[in-house]
């Protein structure tokens, strides 16, 4: 049964005169491709095969390897990460999203999970015996995966179970194609090899056989000619193809081109027809070539992505991505060289280009050059304003021009043309000597309105808005008074670009550096920026159409519509298929944009150029500094000493070309979600604990991508388990012990030295004792009772011994007892002033009082008091030349203190001073020393205040002497 009817001839000749006429077609418009070759990452130049897994990954196979694409990063894989052979032939996604790799030596890998598979570290692929390259792949509905060399089958089952077939109802055969129809099922297109080479048979896969469903005959089978799917077949058949619609069963022939490479399926109703020179599009429903691509281009693979991108895998070039066929470029060529577009205006059926010394018009898709007849030679026509539909002015960098098709009417010469606002009758001109009033007529100039630089000028009915390098100005029409509105806004202190009226009377200024700016009754009341969505803060070009605000920046166009606040801004870039950025003018009517770029003329509509756009997320690695975990993400546990955890990722969008935020949130560590245009996150230093990642992005279109979340643990440090933390408290313990015990010690030690200390006070007192019953005391004492004994006054002899034995034994009473009552000290004094009376032949006389207030049980130290009434006693009345010595105590209190005075009307300090130096005495009492040490271990002991003041009671004479003792009312016996 014949597969195709022969078209009649008619056909046939429409067929070929269609294609020539598109091919003369696109000699006028061009558009705008994204280039990619190994300086962008590419793994080689030579592309042979184009695929996109379900991640949304692209995969090119290349004569060097294997490339992954992004969109914005490629990442190559060659015989250092798997491959047996970097020379890659064919490239195929399957459902598991397993990317199959057939290169040009008879092997076969497939990538999955980060991995290169190879018959080395893969049992499965090792049962596959191939004999010759593996040149197509598909999977039907099933699962089953079918591999086609020449002479053998492959299929391998959803449960990878492998199969091979090498006959057909028992015949051998040799693969031309095989292809997946709308059921879902496999074909297989054969030649049986008894069968001549120009028939084949067609084999359909179900339920583990092939059923014969048809035949071809008298057909040219070729890898490169044969293109198969379920809507449409085409295969060469001599000079022509020959074209099955599917769909519509509808049979016809295409003259195969000039040069002809290869066939490639782009999509159910359009194949790609390839050529050494230029790819042609044609459409099996219009049964036409609709449109061409890549003039001078060898293509060896056409594919459209998910996002309607079309690829084109070129011989020497590299790879193309075509982003939109509604963005037209037209070139503007000066002797082949191509030439920047300047300035553009309209006339209705007629859309004028100035450039770089051309004027050009564009009608019915194509340019024509202007013939300027003029004395001057224009290098840049930047601006174009249209007189009665047919006069035209035109702004140069050497002076303004009225032209009437193309002959000059008049001129203004030798200036820069920046600006022009067209009145009535007469026109106003911004230039780089100033503002300057004309006439319509005979562009005389009958005014200067500015006499400096000029960047724009507008008109209102009361001002002149006079834009300059360094801000915008004011000037009054009738008072001629100017201000600069800088002065009170800085950001109109920049250069102002270009100022357009809208229809509620605003003024809207663009400005080089901070965007656009509203003006209403001079004053700023909005400022549109990047911010809110502008392209770029440096506008190139304005252009106001209704309510629409069309800024043309140095990052390509925004729209902004100014019909209600907020505005919505709608950007055109590269990524939508403009030829370039970087914006030199732009018009706009209706839908219908126009553009000039350094390239040329861009057209578009706006309202069909802005692609469809997706967004896919997906991980490419997650490495930590001990670990790889990518295959094992679903169970990421880091060690406590691991600490950096880095993720890398993509966000796939292709049109957006790179222009991607992603946004992410590190649950355990902060609820907050962080922005980043990085592929990158790392995160240095976690805590020990629990983790989840979540993250998602954003394109240039404002599509959200799938979100991810990871999920890992980082383990505690050691000292964070709970045994270590058992430990630490024992040894805590033990430390707190320790130092109890020793402050113990220290409390311990502390008494000791108060024991000692007493021990030592003890000791003073003994030597106070010793000191005060010195043996010069002792001696005067046994004398004067022998003298009482030799003068037989023996009564007088037995009381001085009485009174002496009495002395001593309360002085060795006393001297045990740490305190003594004030009565029982002035006891003491008493028996030891009066037995010192006796001795001395009364040369003095003595008295003892106590004030009424003063109670006689209050407690004092023993033996203080004594050394300072010896003291008056030998130093001080003993050595009276003249009359009789006194000696008083008295004791007294107040509120705080206990005190005891003792005078004499002795010779004083100084002289008693004079006389120790004059004599030198036998014995040198310590008894001073010894009170002196032993009041400031009392003080020490109980914290109390014991104090001792002597003066000269004349001190103009220097005579008497007073010593006052202050006793504390109570003692700190605690620290005892």
């Amino acid at each position: 049964m014949q597969f195709f009817s022969w078209m009649n001839k008619i056909t046939v000749l429409l067929a070929f005169i269609w294609l020539f006429l598109a091919t003369v077609k696109t000699n006028a418009q061009e558009y705008n491709y994204y280039h990619y070759d190994v300086k962008d990452g590419l793994s080689g130049i030579n592309v042979y095969s184009i695929a996109q897994d379900k991640d949304g990954f692209l995969w090119f196979g290349t004569e060097t390897g294997l490339s992954r694409f992004d969109g914005e990063n490629f990442k190559n894989f060659t015989v250092s990460d798997g491959l047996f052979d970097n020379d890659i032939i064919y490239v195929f996604a399957d459902s598991k999203n397993r990317v199959w790799i057939f290169p040009f030596k008879n092997s076969i890998y497939y990538y999955y999970q980060g991995k290169i598979h190879n018959e080395s570290n893969d049992p499965l692929l090792k049962k596959f015996n191939i004999k010759n390259e593996i040149f197509r792949a598909c999977e039907d509905k099933y699962g089953n995966i079918f591999f086609i060399e020449t002479e053998r089958l492959h299929i391998l089952s959803i449960k990878d179970t492998l199969t091979e077939i090498n006959s057909v109802e028992g015949q051998h055969f040799i693969n031309q194609m095989c292809n997946i129809d709308k059921e879902g099922k496999c074909n297989l297109y054969i030649n049986l090899k008894n069968w001549p080479m120009q028939h084949a048979s067609i084999y359909r896969y179900e339920n583990g056989a092939f059923t014969y469903q048809d035949s071809l005959y008298n057909y040219n089978f070729a890898r490169n000619t044969f293109e198969i799917n379920a809507e449409y077949t085409v295969i060469r058949n001599g000079p022509y193809f020959k074209i099955n619609n599917k769909e519509t069963n509808e049979h016809f022939d295409l003259k195969v081109p000039a040069h002809f490479r290869t066939v490639s399926y782009i999509d159910n109703k359009t194949f790609a027809i390839s050529t050494f020179y230029k790819t042609l599009i044609f459409d099996i429903y219009q049964k036409k070539v609709v449109d061409s691509f890549l003039t001078n281009q060898t293509v060896n693979k056409c594919f459209k992505d998910h996002e309607n991108n079309l690829w084109f895998g070129t011989m020497t070039e590299g790879v193309y991505r075509l982003s939109s066929t509604k963005v037209k470029v037209y070139k503007t060529l000066e002797n082949g060289k191509q030439m920047p577009v300047y300035a553009v205006g309209n006339n209705n059926d007629r859309l004028f280009i100035g450039s770089a010394g051309s004027l050009w018009y564009l009608t019915a898709n194509k340019l024509h050059e202007i013939k300027v007849e003029t004395n001057y030679n224009i290098s840049k026509i930047l601006l174009i304003e249209i007189l009665n539909n047919r006069e035209l002015i035109l702004g140069s960098d050497i002076g303004l021009f009225v032209l009437n098709n193309g002959k000059d009417l008049g001129h203004l010469g030798d200036i820069a043309i920046k600006d022009i606002f067209i009145d009535t009758d007469s026109f106003l001109t911004a230039t780089d000597r100033g503002v300057f009033k004309s006439s319509l007529k005979n562009l005389s100039v009958s005014n200067a309105i500015w006499n400096s630089r000029t960047t724009c000028i507008y008109e209102t009915e009361k001002n002149y808005y006079i834009g300059t390098l360094n801000g915008l100005y004011i000037k009054n029409k009738f008072s001629h008074a100017f201000f600069n509105l800088g002065d009170d806004a800085l950001r109109l202190r920049d250069k102002i670009i270009k100022i357009v009226k809208a229809s509620n009377g605003d003024l809207w200024v663009a400005t080089e550096n901070n965007g656009i700016i509203t003006l209403r009754n001079d004053k700023i009341i909005y400022q549109v920026t990047n911010k809110f969505g502008l392209t770029s803060n440096s506008c190139r070009c304005l252009y106001i159409y209704k309510n629409y605000l069309w800024v043309g920046t140095d990052k390509g166009i925004s729209r902004v519509d100014i019909s209600k606040y907020p505005f919505k801004i709608t950007n055109y870039t590269a990524a939508d298929g403009l030829d370039c950025e970087i914006i030199n003018c732009i018009y706009a009517s209706g839908d219908s944009v126009f553009a000039g770029t350094p390239y040329g003329l861009t057209f578009f509509n706006a309202n069909t150029a802005l692609q469809k756009s997706i967004c896919n997320l997906k991980l490419l690695n997650i490495q930590s500094n001990e670990a790889n975990w990518y295959a094992k993400q679903d169970s990421i546990h880091l060690s406590s000493r691991d600490n950096l955890l880095r993720f890398e990722y993509a966000g796939i969008s292709f049109v957006s070309a790179g222009d991607i935020t992603y946004y992410y949130q590190l649950n355990g560590l902060s609820d907050e979600w962080q922005s980043t245009r990085q592929n990158v996150l790392e995160f240095p230093s976690l805590y020990p604990g629990e983790y989840a990642l979540n993250m998602y992005a954003v394109n240039k279109y404002g599509v959200k991508s799938n979100m991810l979340t990871v999920h890992f643990t980082k383990a505690k440090h050691y000292w964070q388990l709970l045994w270590v933390q058992v430990l630490l408290l024992l040894i805590l313990v033990t430390l707190m012990w320790l130092v109890a015990r020793a402050r113990i010690r220290s409390v311990r030690r502390k008494a000791d030295e108060n024991l000692l200390r007493e021990k030592r006070i003890n000791e003073l007192e003994q030597m106070a004792l010793k000191a005060q019953m010195n043996p010069h005391f002792i001696f005067n004492s046994i004398n004067s009772i022998q003298q009482y004994v030799f003068s037989g006054n023996v009564a007088e002899a037995n009381e001085y011994i009485t009174d002496f034995s009495l002395l001593v034994r309360q002085t060795l009473d006393m001297s045990g007892k740490k305190f003594i009552t004030l009565a029982e000290e002035i006891m003491y004094l008493g028996a030891y002033l009066g037995l010192e009376q006796k001795k001395y032949e009364h040369c003095f006389n003595f008295t003892i009082t106590i004030e009424e207030n003063t109670e006689r049980n209050m407690l004092l130290p023993p033996l203080l008091i004594q050394p300072f009434v010896e003291n008056s006693i030998r130093h001080g009345v003993l050595n009276l030349k003249k009359g009789r010595g006194k000696i008083l105590v008295h004791f007294f209190k107040d509120i705080n203190a206990l005190y005891c005075m003792v005078e004499d009307n002795g010779i004083g300090r100084a002289k008693a001073i004079q006389l120790k130096k004059n004599v030198n005495p036998v014995y040198e009492s310590k008894g001073m020393e010894l009170v002196k040490n032993r009041i400031e271990s009392l003080n020490n002991i109980y914290n109390s205040d014991i104090t001792v003041a002597i003066e000269d009671i004349d001190e103009q004479h220097a005579t008497g002497t007073r010593v006052i003792i202050k006793f504390p009312l109570d003692y700190d016996e605690q620290n005892n």
